[in-house]
């Protein structure tokens, strides 16, 4: 059977599971995103064991995700974040140090060296903005000011991150500090900002004088799409994940998209392409290949006390640092609960320690718990705070 072959069967099994639990989890009210999550559980080697590339999903669920966050972007309001972005700030900050603490600790305690301790607490550090994304659009409060702290502050997160694994990956490659990799991502980000600056102050001339006088159909649409794929291909060049920059280049986007109803056409893209990535997601689960080169009691022990430390590390962080600026109680918790999830660059940390030897297998197995521990449950958790 030829690659194409397997590339078009593995795409329509991917469809056909993703579609038929979206509609199960729907029955009960629940965010499609959950039915994405279990189909790539079920088909992937956790169970059934249908997919064996999931390559092939993956580069169409890193589109998806890139146009689900650049549609988040568009989502957002730049007067709106200029009021909240301070608190975003401070809510990222406390969510990264608290849970780098605990990491670093909980490791300290089962007798790995500082450099496996340091690595798995960048590891536990990012959020994933994708699944609250997804979640806060479902419940429709993406676009309040809950919705703009945790969204702002998840890309913050990510940022954080990014520079933290710069920082002890050149500790842990060199012994010493290496300027340049931590320089190297400081300029990417000074490239998307200025793209920003430039976007969001020039972009609508530039559309109207330039885009719109295409002969091509629908130029605008594409035009649109293909700077904020090109602001996350930059980003993820300069080491800071492709999400970073296609949610500021939405931000940045955000009038000309309402002002030409280009949202619309959107949305069904991304409920089209972005199941592929919760559905990769579900698909790396592998448990039977990981507890079988360890001890299965220690693995989980050690496992379960990373998941609960990456847990308490961001809903008592972020929580925390919201009740700080004047959020009540209820609001504070959204924001911790929302800041739970990882699925992105804490995916891409791990599997790099992991292939350079500073992570062991039961510090990835607790990584991978924690991944979908939280995807799976913050969902849940934010419909059941919403409702009350």
């Amino acid at each position: 059977m030829n690659e194409e072959v397997i590339i078009l069967i593995d795409l329509t099994i991917v469809l056909i599971f993703a579609k038929i639990l979206e509609e199960f989890v729907a029955r009960f009210k629940q965010p499609p995103l959950l039915g994405d999550l279990l189909a790539g559980i079920i088909v992937g080697p956790t169970i059934l064991g249908i997919i064996h590339v999931p390559a092939n999903v993956a580069v169409i669920g890193w589109l998806g995700i890139v146009v689900l966050i650049f549609l988040a972007g568009m989502e957002a309001s730049i007067e709106e974040l200029r009021v909240y972005g301070i608190e975003a700030m401070v809510v990222a900050i406390g969510g990264v140090i608290t849970t780098f603490t605990l990491a670093i600790i909980v490791a300290s305690l089962f007798g790995y060296g500082w450099i496996t301790s340091l690595f798995i607490a960048v590891v536990l550090a990012p959020t994933s903005v994708s699944v609250t994304v997804a979640t806060l659009m479902e419940l429709g409060i993406l676009r309040t000011k809950i919705g703009e702290i945790i969204v702002s502050a998840a890309v913050a997160d990510d940022i954080y991150a990014m520079i933290l694994y710069a920082i002890v990956s050149s500790i842990a490659t060199y012994g010493v500090l290496q300027f340049g990799s931590v320089l190297h991502i400081v300029l990417g980000l000074a490239i998307i900002l200025g793209g920003f600056y430039l976007l969001y102050r020039y972009g609508d001339m530039f559309v109207s004088k330039f885009i719109v006088k295409s002969h091509v159909g629908e130029a605008v649409l594409t035009h649109v799409l293909i700077i904020g794929i090109g602001f996350a291909t930059i980003s993820a060049i300069f080491g800071l994940g492709p999400i970073v920059g296609a949610y500021f280049a939405g931000i940045a986007l955000a009038s000309i998209a309402r002002s030409r109803n280009l949202r619309h056409h959107y949305m069904f893209l991304v409920s089209f392409i972005s199941p592929f990535f919760f559905v990769y997601a579900g698909l790396l689960l592998d448990p039977w290949s990981i507890v079988s080169a360890i001890d299965l009691e220690k693995a989980l022990f050690v496992a379960l006390s990373l998941v609960i430390a990456g847990i308490i590390g961001k809903v008592l962080g972020c929580g925390l640092a919201a009740r700080f600026y004047g959020l009540d109680l209820r609001s504070s918790l959204t924001i911790g609960i929302g800041m739970m999830p990882r699925a992105g660059v804490d995916l891409v940390i791990a599997a790099t320690g992991l292939t350079m030897g500073l992570l062991p297998m039961e510090l990835y197995l607790g990584a991978l718990l924690l991944i979908y521990i939280t995807s799976l449950s913050t969902p849940v958790l934010l419909k059941i705070i919403s409702s009350k």
